[in-house]
């Protein structure tokens, strides 16, 4: 049976949390247009599971006390990413660190298209979910359902890069698309469960 832990995660379990999210997203056709390299992925994701570990709120979703599913969230109304809150985390060297080991032409190209989703609903308070990613059937649509009872006071946003693999997944769970944009090639969905935004 799956269960969903909501909380601060030990050392142990930000590091499995990653290796799912890894595994979840390395056939991702975003992310393989921005990683070239796996392992450039896999330091990416430890630096955002260690980042929303402080900034955010890390779900994860246990099977058997294994850890088969992980959902990355904002702070309400934040966006995703800033100089500000990087450097309100203390983690700037990191970031750095993080931008000097990788080849950084591909996120260079990705400029124009940060925060796709607060062009969108910027002036509206609201939920952003960064990443959801799962090895075991169910694990997904649990934390999902998990996380739309938790945020339900305001709408939730997100950008599906995996179409066609993902969106009956979302639609099933109430949320439609808003507007699909090109990003290096790929085709991105921008998807929200507010009735409002059609």
């Amino acid at each position: 049976m799956i269960t969903i832990q909501d909380g601060k995660l030990d050392k142990n379990n930000i590091e499995e949390a990653a290796d799912i999210l890894c595994k979840a997203f390395k056939d991702d056709p975003l992310y393989n247009a921005i990683f070239h390299k796996e392992k450039d992925l896999r330091r990416y994701i430890k630096l955002m599971v260690k980042y929303y570990q402080r900034n955010g709120e890390i779900h994860i979703a246990l099977n058997e006390n294994k850890i088969v599913g992980a959902s990355i969230w904002n702070r309400k109304g934040m966006p995703f990413f800033s100089l500000r809150s990087i450097l309100a985390s203390g983690m700037l060297g990191t970031v750095l660190k993080f931008l000097l080991k990788i080849q950084i032409s591909s996120l260079i190209r990705l400029e124009n298209e940060t925060l796709i989703t607060e062009r969108y609903h910027y002036n509206k308070e609201h939920h952003y979910i960064f990443m959801l990613g799962s090895v075991a059937k169910g694990a997904g649509r649990a934390l999902m359902e998990y996380d739309m009872r938790k945020f339900s006071d305001c709408p939730i946003y997100l950008e599906n890069s995996n179409i066609k693999d993902n969106q009956n997944f979302y639609e099933r769970l109430g949320f439609h698309s808003i507007k699909t944009i090109d990003v290096m090639g790929v085709s991105i969905d921008l998807l929200t469960n507010s009735k409002g935004d059609q």
